[in-house]
């Protein structure tokens, strides 16, 4: 048979009740307050675990200010990649290309337009380059929209610098597609002449001045060094050390009275 588990009674047949005949504990419901307190307890350590990121979350995206507008500005450079990026036009037989590149318009106007009749009689060098453009392009967009899920962690240790790289990537893959595509334009200007013509839109430069304004807030934001604003969870961790206490407390009892009880069988033998 079983012991009672207060008392370290041993249990027989005949003690049928619900209660232990040596120390009178419920044997169905002992300790089950206890464990029932043991769970809330667990969820509000985990609380007290949580809580303080959940406040560096919410202080990164609009604790001040200044927190407010990089939100603002980190969608600055996903606009400005919708803006012309480049214009060319191309005079072929049946098919005048006029168009502007953009993210909206990068696949279905360039890519699909361009259907890659100059690029088969394009120079090698050029064709990469108009690879390596596009490619920089959507490069660019790509950090630009990781900027804005990566600003929750700003206020970690590497926040900072995490936010800045994003940035500077962004920086170096627009110029990237810049430089590619002068490159692209020039080896195509010396082959088809008057044929081919294409320069470099404002919304490329205005990508990089987005990036650069994100860079110069992030640099301010931690030049100000405002502290965080956490919330106050002392009363949680009071109530669970109190609770701690009084467990501690409950199972010194128990020890005891197990104690006694093994002392009592002892001598009765």
């Amino acid at each position: 048979m079983a012991n009672c588990p207060k008392c370290g009674y041993k249990l027989r047949m005949i003690d049928i009740k619900a209660e232990c005949p040596k120390c009178g504990v419920n044997l169905i419901y002992f300790n089950h307050q206890e464990r029932l307190a043991e769970d809330a307890d667990k969820a509000e350590e985990e609380y007290i675990k949580m809580q303080p990121k959940i406040d560096r979350v919410k202080f990164a995206f609009a604790g001040t200010k200044l927190s407010i507008l990089r939100l603002i500005l980190l969608f600055v450079p996903i606009g400005m990649l919708f803006l012309p990026l480049a214009q060319i036009k191309v005079q072929m037989p049946y098919n005048d290309i006029d168009t502007s590149v953009s993210v909206l318009n990068l696949a279905m106007d360039v890519i699909a337009k361009f259907e890659f009749s100059i690029l088969s009689i394009a120079p090698l060098a050029a064709v990469v380059c108009y690879f390596i453009s596009i490619l920089g392009v959507l490069v660019s967009a790509v950090f630009a929209i990781l900027n804005i899920p990566f600003v929750s962690v700003s206020c970690s240790p590497k926040g900072f610098k995490r936010n800045v790289t994003l940035s500077v990537c962004g920086i170096v893959a627009i110029v990237v597609a810049i430089i590619s595509f002068l490159v692209f334009n020039s080896q195509l200007q010396n082959s088809f002449g008057a044929m081919y013509s294409g320069n470099i839109g404002i919304g490329a430069f205005l990508v990089i001045v987005a990036y650069l304004a994100i860079i110069a807030i992030n640099v301010v934001i931690k030049k100000k060094n405002v502290p965080v604003k956490y919330k106050d969870v002392s009363e949680y961790v009071e109530r669970i050390e109190r609770r701690k206490a009084e467990i501690a407390e409950m199972e010194a009892e128990a020890e005891a009275l197990r104690k006694a009880y093994a002392a009592e069988k002892a001598t009765s033998k």
